[in-house]
């Protein structure tokens, strides 16, 4: 049956929770958070040296900037620092402890795993407040306390939200005890930067804080955000702008040199500070893509495995988790991709559909050092002896699941004749931006002709098609070139602007004969 603009606008409703901006839960909710207010202000109030721990992910990078930006306000120095992926390894780690001088360390969006640095910390009388929102292994580490939406007995209505958020709810409730009148929502511009890159569902809390956050960013007068919008020149973002094109650009300093880089363009103070770092992380991003290419070409020449893909090599640490993801992709299984360190292998994994890859891995933590992470994305590292029976392990538990678990969800609503994509259809769909994880933006098909092929570059296609007289104009990215006079095709709709020119676009995902 053919979808109409209402039909798709009753598809689309039912499968959204809407909150308005006074519905956003209260800090309160979060367990232990009060806890970790009352050490924080009474460390401001005896001149204590606090000192916070981040991640080198975008989510990382800006519950920093977060932390950072608030300490600022209320005029309080901080440390912050930002472990180095390749010397330092992953959050807080005992090396790190060493190089520590304080009386309050803070973690953000890390730490739940962090057991010896946890005692390192007891032993030298440093109160440590671990703000996570990875998946927690009881027990839990020996801190003063832990703020995290997916421990035990958790009040706070959704769990997942992303290490930023936690932070952001933690500054907010250090501000209301202080009565400071900080505007949080002047933190909304990165937050919304953390939520979509690491990719939390956008549905309840996270969906009303992108939509306010994208508005803020394509407003904000911080010098980051006029940076942004001046590079991509954009007058309003959308969550596909930070996944595809913001958020890897931010990553690609952790992953290829120093998180750093990041850090200091979402704090930079001027616009000369925020270009300069922004076209070096443009630059290191190009660096990160042709590695990635690289080696995911590598793993599939290479591929023996049937239900789960493992991949050894000598690869780049900072692409393996991208590489992984583009495998899921690829052979529509989970994959790891390890990074062969002599006598240790470091891997990052990512999953699809229902298949909880951290429920995977725990089910073999006899063979790893250790691990980390959530359903679809986790960390881990093995011994190399214990490759071969890890492998085996794994792929006897992945056997066992329903066949069902294993898809990546396209959103197909059904089928569109070409004379309903116009802009009306447009607004409708727009009406249920943001899109992205939890929220995929709706894909069609419908059987065309195609009358006409332009070959535009690095076999990009812009084609007209035709269904019934009605003419429109698609594209296709990355494709083969194979096409024939009838065909099925998956697309989206797009609002093509150019030249003052706006027009209806298909971008054409698929083409099926």
């Amino acid at each position: 049956m053919l979808l109409t603009k209402q039909k798709i606008k009753k598809l689309i409703s039912s499968k959204i929770t809407e909150l308005k901006p006074n519905e956003i839960p209260h800090f309160n909710k979060i367990k232990n958070i009060k806890i970790a207010t009352n050490r924080i202000i009474k460390a401001i109030q005896n001149n204590e040296k606090i000192t916070v721990v981040g991640d080198y992910d975008v989510d990382g990078v800006t519950a920093l900037t977060i932390v950072n930006q608030f300490f600022k306000k209320l005029n309080y120095p901080i440390q912050i620092i930002i472990p180095d992926r390749f010397n330092d390894g992953y959050g807080l780690t005992p090396k790190l402890i060493e190089k520590i001088n304080c009386d309050v360390l803070i973690t953000v969006d890390n730490g739940i795993s962090s057991y010896e640095a946890a005692i390192l910390c007891k032993q030298r009388q440093i109160d440590l407040i671990i703000t996570d929102h990875h998946t927690p292994i009881y027990p839990l580490p020996e801190a003063y306390t832990i703020i995290n939406p997916k421990q035990k007995e958790e009040t706070f209505p959704f769990t997942e939200i992303c290490g930023a958020e936690v932070a952001w709810y933690l500054c907010a409730s250090i501000n209301k005890s202080l009565e400071t009148n900080i505007d949080m929502k002047d933190f909304l511009d990165y937050l919304v930067l953390a939520i979509i890159a690491d990719v939390m569902p956008l549905t309840h809390i996270n969906r009303i804080l992108v939509k306010m956050g994208l508005s803020k960013l394509s407003k904000s007068n911080k010098p980051f955000a006029i940076i942004l919008r001046e590079f991509f020149n954009k007058t309003y973002f959308k969550s596909e702008d930070i996944a595809f094109n913001i958020a890897p650009r931010i990553n690609s300093a952790g992953r290829m040199a120093h998180a750093n880089l990041a850090f200091n363009f979402l704090n930079s103070e001027n616009l000369e500070e925020a270009r300069k770092h922004f076209y070096q992380l443009n630059k290191i991003n190009e660096i990160r893509k042709e590695t990635e290419k690289n080696i995911t070409q590598i793993c599939i020449e290479n591929n023996q495995n049937t239900n789960f893909i493992i991949a050894v090599g000598n690869f780049h640490e900072g692409v393996i988790g991208i590489v992984a993801s583009r495998l899921v992709h690829h052979y529509k299984l989970p994959a790891i991709v390890f990074s062969d360190k002599g006598e240790i292998l470091k891997g990052s994994g990512r999953s699809l559909g229902d298949v909880n890859l951290y429920q995977l891995i725990d089910s073999c933590r006899e063979y790893t050092l250790g691990f980390g992470g959530h359903k679809l994305a986790c960390g881990l590292s093995i011994s190399k002896k214990n490759l071969n029976n890890f492998i085996k392990k794994i792929s006897l538990e992945t056997s066992k699941l329903p066949k069902e678990y294993f898809y990546l969800d396209e959103f197909i609503l059904g089928e569109l004749s070409l004379i309903e994509c116009d802009f009306e259809l447009l607004e409708i769909l727009e009406n249920f931006e943001p899109y992205g994880e939890g929220n995929p933006r709706p894909k069609f098909k419908a059987i065309v002709k195609i009358e006409n092929i332009k070959n535009l570059k690095d076999n990009h296609y812009k084609l007209i098609i035709s269904q019934n007289g009605i003419y429109k104009e698609g594209i296709i990215f990355n494709y083969d070139g194979k096409f024939k006079d009838e065909c099925e095709i998956i697309f989206t709709l797009h609002k093509n602007e150019f030249n003052g020119n706006i027009n209806i676009q298909l971008l054409i995902d698929k083409i099926k004969f």
